[in-house]
């Protein structure tokens, strides 16, 4: 394929792996300026939608384009963008219509394709600014973030955490609250913050669908356990296929299973005199605990620690690690 746009283009080696970078870093320069932009104009996951939307749409429109050019002067790609950007503006109805527009927009079409199939390619040459760069089609997914629902049963640090993550983040947000006890400090964070919550009860829970329509209603693409003490049924599992990740506060397989949650980790962890212990993030499956796992972390242990001493190392992991974890599994990176 890049082959193929090389010789499409009608550039030799040297000019086309600038024309990558120029479309790498434009990728990742928007992206970090729509960020800045939104935080500086205060928006927050309460913001109203239509004024996110409006925003990243003007960047998408006019920033990328205005950093595109800009980005290829500095790499002596200029001419050649022009001419990429003049195909655009027919593209979107400015000047002759007709077949040139239909031309014109497969055309575009496939060097798009042929830009995400090379952003690896690019990734390896530019280190951090390849491995965050996104093409066009990147920009347009932003306007569409990915909605996380949080479910915890207790006071809800790792929510809290979770949630001033991705306060500003330009394509996830924290959308829902769900809590099995009405009483739970992380509703209270919820109403702090402004965010949807939802309490749920056993029966509906467990021998309903999960509440996996009311979800589904909510357009949650992930759901994120932060301390969530139910089992997750099968029904629910079934209706977020590979969407379902939770935090444990110890190294699986090790202290896992019914009953092994908060304090009692702890205890069993030194009872047993184990010289360490840690987190694991894994996804969720129909037993408890069993999941395949997707990260782990280690903290010492050290002689006379006590469980409330252990506990508050792991939960220093915790709230270090899963969000961006989190991330890293939403984004595909």
């Amino acid at each position: 394929m890049l082959k193929r746009l090389q010789q499409k283009w009608n550039v030799n080696g040297k000019q086309f792996f600038l024309i990558l970078c120029v479309f790498a870093i434009t990728g990742t320069a928007t992206a970090w300026l729509t960020r800045v932009i939104t935080g500086w104009m205060g928006f927050t996951t309460g913001t109203f939608w239509l004024w996110q939307w409006l925003v990243r749409l003007g960047m998408l429109v006019i920033g990328y384009q205005v950093i595109l050019l800009t980005v290829a002067f500095l790499f002596g790609q200029f001419a050649f963008f022009w001419e990429f950007e003049k195909r655009m503006l027919r593209w979107m109805g400015i000047g002759s219509r007709g077949s040139a527009i239909s031309n014109e927009l497969s055309a575009i079409g496939n060097e798009q394709r042929a830009m995400s199939d090379g952003r690896s390619a690019v990734s390896s040459q530019l280190s951090a600014a390849g491995s965050e760069a996104s093409n066009l089609k990147s920009q347009i997914s932003n306007l569409h973030p990915v909605h996380l629902a949080v479910f915890a049963s207790g006071t809800g640090s790792n929510a809290q955490k979770i949630i001033d993550y991705f306060r500003d983040h330009p394509t996830i947000k924290s959308t829902l609250i769900v809590s099995n006890k009405p009483e739970a400090g992380v509703l209270e964070i919820a109403r702090r913050e402004k965010i949807a919550s939802l309490i749920i009860n056993r029966e509906n829970f467990f021998r309903g669908d999960g509440y996996a329509g009311e979800l589904k209603a909510l357009d949650i693409h992930w759901i994120i356990l932060a301390g969530f003490l139910w089992k997750v049924p099968e029904s629910l599992i079934q209706a977020f296929p590979g969407k379902i990740i939770n935090i444990h506060p110890a190294l699986l397989p090790k202290y896992g299973g019914k009953g092994m949650y908060g304090h009692f980790v702890h205890e069993a962890v030194i009872a047993a005199g184990e010289k360490e212990s840690g987190i694991t993030i894994h996804y969720v499956d129909e037993q408890f605990d069993h999941g395949q796992h997707i990260f782990q972390a280690t903290c010492p242990i050290a002689p006379g620690d006590s469980p409330e001493l252990l506990a508050k190392k792991v939960q220093a992991l915790e709230h270090t690690h899963y969000p961006p974890v989190i991330e890293k599994l939403v984004t595909n990176r």
